[in-house]
Formats: structure tokens, C-alpha cells, sequence
């Protein structure tokens, strides 16, 4: 069945915005059939919508057919010390972190604690603790909305980069199913400074399961924890700038973290400068805020609006270019614009 004007915002983590025209919820391959004649029919735009985390909807709502990816299933095909992990794109992704760890996968336990499912983690390219989701990327199996067929989407097709893919550009693509490359032979990686100050308390970073144990406990020291506030995790993307822009930063910042990349730009730490240079922590309008933990979050107080939101975002990134030259971009996107 496909319901029509129906409230989204409970359906994201930023519980904000309007209605949309259409809802289908999708178990299968033939909803995602319907939802493309439903959308035709009316003329109107498609749009996915997996775990809502890195969302923020429109007040006026979505003038759109909004598929929700709701294919959950999770198997595994073992190949000795290595195995694909195969799930429905719906899949909740802690889910999919826990059924790998728990088995004694390596691979994707530096991502644990991220919400959303494991298409939202295609399309973002997610990413933590010196982990990124195309380090374990084998394919996606998707439907082209224009010709209703299938096709599958391999790693080298998939041209992920930082906070993107092949799947944030070409929105026309549905992901059905997502396989991702895990295996039992892997070294942990801790070398993140966090991880390395917990190793150094005596706490075991040994196994998978271990590992994602860990950075849960971190995370949830970084990102808020009311439930009767929404937020989407890090609202904004850590500039990548080149090493001489980077060179002039640190020069009036000395103590600026600087993450050299393997083209020669380097990445800067935004998190670091909104606390330490603009002082901008605890920044509010209206009833939308920098968090007081993590400044790179954007924390919504409940009946906050979506204007609220992007006009704490419009600020922040004009306080950014005035203090630094660099037009910095939002991680989170406005849904159905």
C-alpha cells in the first residue's frame, strides 16, 4: 500500500519537518515497482529514505513519493578466514556491525555506533576511527528508477571519496542489496588517538567485538543521548584544503590538528576550530545548537524547525569563511530538494 501525506519527521533522527506526498514502504522488489508507477502517474519526484540519520526535512514537507527502505536481511557467505557479508539495504547498519563482530569478522568494527542502515552507508561512505565503509565495499545491487532494471554497482563503479559515492551523484539509483568483504586475518586498527588512549587504561582492543564495544563507549560520550532531542550526527564535513592553505592556518594556530592526505592536501579538524578558534560550542538560534560535547553536531530541541536548523548552519559556515577563507560543506542534506 502506498500511504499519502504522511508526517516523515518521526522517521528521522532529527525528528523536523513536513509531510510527504506519498510513502511506500518497501519489502520487496516489486514495492519498489509500484512506487516508480505511483510516482509517474503523479509526476512526481522519487526519493529513498533508509534510517533518516543524515537528513534534515523541509518544514513544507516533501513534494515527492518517498521510498522507505525497509529489506532487512542479513547472511553471510564464509570463504574460509574471509567471508562477504550480504545485506538488505534496509539493514539496520549496528545490526550489521553486530552480527560481523560477533562472528569475529574484522572490518567494520572502527564503525560501530553510527545509526542509519547499510545503504545510507553506501551512499555516505561512512566513516570513523581510521575506518571508511570503501575499505570493505564488494558491490551493491541497485534499480535504475528510469528503465525499472537491475544492475550491480562493483567497488571500482562505485567511486567513493570522502562523505560520497557513486550513489549520492546519480539519485535515479535504488540500492536493493549491499555485500561488503570481511574477513578474520585483519590486525585491529587502533591507532586512532582515542582507541590509543583507551588501550593505555589496560582495556582489551583485541577482537572485533571488543573494538566496536569501545567506540561505542566513545561515541556516546561525543554525540547526544536525549531522546527528546534529535540530531543527525556530524552536521558538517572536515574541510580538505591543500597543504599551502593548511601551512597558513597553522601558522595563526599552532596547535590546529592537521591530517595529511595521500594527494597532498591535508584535512583539518573543523571540530577543533569551531571550540578552540571561534569558541562557538554551545552556539544556539532559536532552538537549534552546536553541542556542547561534539561542535560538529547540531542539536534540535523538540518543536524545533528545519529553518532553525539551516540557519544555525548558514551562520557557522559564514563565521568558517570569514575566519579561515574555506567554504566548508554540510554532511547532512536537505531531503527532497
Amino acid at each position: 500500500m502506498i500511504s499519502k501525506d504522511v508526517q516523515i519527521a518521526p522517521l528521522t533522527t532529527f525528528h523536523i519537518g513536513g509531510p510527504a506526498s506519498f510513502l511506500k514502504e518497501v519489502f520487496t522488489v516489486k514495492d519498489i515497482e509500484d512506487a516508480i508507477v505511483c510516482a509517474r502517474e503523479n509526476k512526481l519526484p522519487l526519493y529513498t529514505l533508509g534510517g533518516g540519520s543524515n537528513v534534515l526535512v523541509p518544514d513544507a514537507g516533501v513534494a515527492g513519493v518517498v521510498v522507505r527502505m525497509l529489506v532487512g536481511d542479513i547472511t553471510f557467505e564464509n570463504v574460509g578466514d574471509d567471508a562477504l557479508l550480504v545485506a538488505g539495504a534496509g539493514a539496520v547498519w549496528e545490526d550489521v556491525v553486530d552480527r560481523a563482530t560477533t562472528r569475529g569478522f574484522f572490518g567494520i568494527e572502527n564503525l560501530a555506533g553510527i545509526p542509519g542502515t547499510i545503504g545510507g552507508a553506501s551512499v555516505q561512505n561512512i566513516g570513523a576511527y581510521g575506518a571508511e565503509f570503501k575499505d570493505v565495499f564488494a558491490y551493491a545491487d541497485v534499480i535504475d528508477t528510469a528503465t525499472g532494471l537491475p544492475r550491480r554497482i562493483t567497488s571500482t563503479e562505485a567511486s567513493f571519496a570522502y562523505r560520497t559515492s557513486f550513489f549520492k551523484q546519480h539519485r535515479g539509483y535504488i540500492i536493493i542489496r549491499v555485500a561488503l568483504r570481511l574477513t578474520k586475518r585483519a590486525v585491529p586498527n587502533i591507532t586512532y588517538p582515542d582507541l590509543l588512549r583507551v588501550q593505555a587504561t589496560g582495556a582489551p582492543l583485541t577482537t572485533p567485538k571488543e573494538i566496536a564495544r569501545t567506540i561505542r563507549g566513545i561515541r556516546a560520550l561525543k554525540f547526544p543521548q536525549d531522546v527528546q532531542e534529535g540530531s543527525a550526527g556530524s552536521f558538517f564535513k572536515n574541510p580538505v584544503i591543500s597543504r599551502e592553505h593548511a601551512d597558513e592556518l597553522t601558522r595563526r594556530f599552532p596547535i590546529m590538528p592537521t591530517f595529511p592526505q595521500t594527494d597532498g592536501s591535508i584535512k583539518i579538524s573543523l571540530a577543533w576550530f569551531l571550540d578552540h578558534a571561534l569558541l562557538l560550542k554551545g552556539f544556539s538560534i532559536g532552538r537549534a545548537r552546536l553541542y556542547e560535547r561534539h561542535p560538529l553536531v547540531i542539536v534540535a530541541q523538540a518543536g524545533a524547525h528545519a529553518i532553525e536548523v539551516d540557519a544555525l548552519a548558514s551562520e557557522v559556515e559564514k563565521r568558517v569563511h570569514a575566519a579561515t577563507g574555506i567554504t566548508i560543506e554540510r554532511e547532512v542534506e536537505m531531503f527532497g530538494t
